[in-house]
């Protein structure tokens, strides 16, 4: 589809009024992008314990780009499960989950997407940056077709943001899935950045595409285990901005999941945590009900934040498990 371009006269209006105004209201217009990942820590995983480490694959997007995934393969499996992660994390958060799901039977892919994780700077992608949402739909649509002929079954399991990324792909290309794993996902928030920050997405995705801006979340929002939190804090791979473009497209993804939501009929579970203070969880719920799904399982894990997978991996497993078997019969 050609891409419709503003006419020089709005650009120009957008470049004189705005900075002006964002000046006003104390807030920089500074066109540095995030901060590169280590090069040394880019082609590593972070992971929270050697056992729970994958196998660094890779595979080809339709652009030619070489994008790095972490693997967790089991010796017989026939059901493959497609890991994507939240905003600022990377396929390590997963690591001991995805151990489990793979000693119960199940191939588990970590997708990182590009600009996070291990495809930063080192694959030669921006960290934190993506140009449009559908470049990521169609990263994941590759490493899905070549799947579909190996295994019976193909969920997505989409974490946080990554359950916004899950939700539209589904909705995009339903025909190559068998369900959804939402995980405290990103669809509806109680976090969000500021007016003046807005404006400054708003100005800069059309003329400094790359300018950096500061996640909205802080480490206490995941866990309070001090042991979870120690593992955030530091972690070389995590990002703790994103550019201006890359929150634009997720803004896009809102609109796009908003309008096709009633056409959805992959099966969904639905995992919430009743202590989350990032999601909204009955928000998520009344979208998901929206659409023409036969199946809807809600499962709420009232003791935990939003990291599920690090406060209650087992518990979460199981769920999993119990769901694909129902979904399969």
């Amino acid at each position: 589809m050609a891409r419709i371009l503003a006419p020089p006269f709005v650009i120009v209006k957008w470049q004189i009024v705005l900075p002006p105004l964002l000046a006003l209201l104390g807030i920089s217009c500074d066109t540095s992008a995030p901060l590169a990942v280590q090069t040394d820590a880019a082609g590593r995983q972070y992971v929270l314990d050697p056992a729970f480490a994958g196998s660094i694959m890779e595979f080809t997007a339709n652009d030619g780009a070489k994008l790095g995934y972490v693997s967790y393969q089991s010796s017989e499996a026939n059901v493959a499960l497609i890991y994507l992660h939240g905003i600022g994390s990377h396929a390590g958060w997963f690591s001991q989950a995805a151990s489990l799901l793979r000693d119960s039977g199940y191939d588990v892919y970590c997708l990182d997407r590009r600009g996070s994780g291990i495809n930063r700077e080192n694959r030669g992608f921006i960290s934190g940056h993506v140009d449009a949402y559908e470049i990521l739909l169609d990263d994941i649509r590759t490493f899905v077709q070549q799947l579909r002929q190996v295994y019976a079954s193909i969920f997505l399991v989409g974490l946080s943001w990554g359950g916004k990324l899950a939700l539209s792909y589904g909705l995009t290309y339903p025909a190559g899935l068998d369900g959804l794993v939402l995980i405290t996902p990103g669809l509806k928030t109680l976090v969000d950045v500021s007016f003046a920050t807005k404006l400054k997405i708003l100005w800069s995705t059309m003329l400094q595409p790359q300018m950096s801006i500061p996640t909205p979340i802080e480490a206490e929002m995941f866990t309070t285990s001090p042991h979870f939190l120690a593992f955030i804090r530091n972690d070389p791979l995590q990002l703790k901005y994103t550019t201006a473009r890359f929150l634009f497209q997720s803004h896009k993804l809102d609109g796009y999941i908003d309008r096709l939501m009633p056409n959805n009929r992959l099966p969904i579970l639905l995992l919430l945590a009743g202590g989350d203070s990032i999601i909204d969880n009955g928000g998520v719920k009344a979208l998901l009900e929206r659409g023409q799904q036969s199946v809807l399982d809600v499962r709420l894990f009232e003791e935990q934040m939003h990291s599920i997978q690090f406060e209650a991996p087992g518990p979460l497993v199981q769920h999993m498990q119990h769901w694909f078997m129902q979904i399969e019969e």
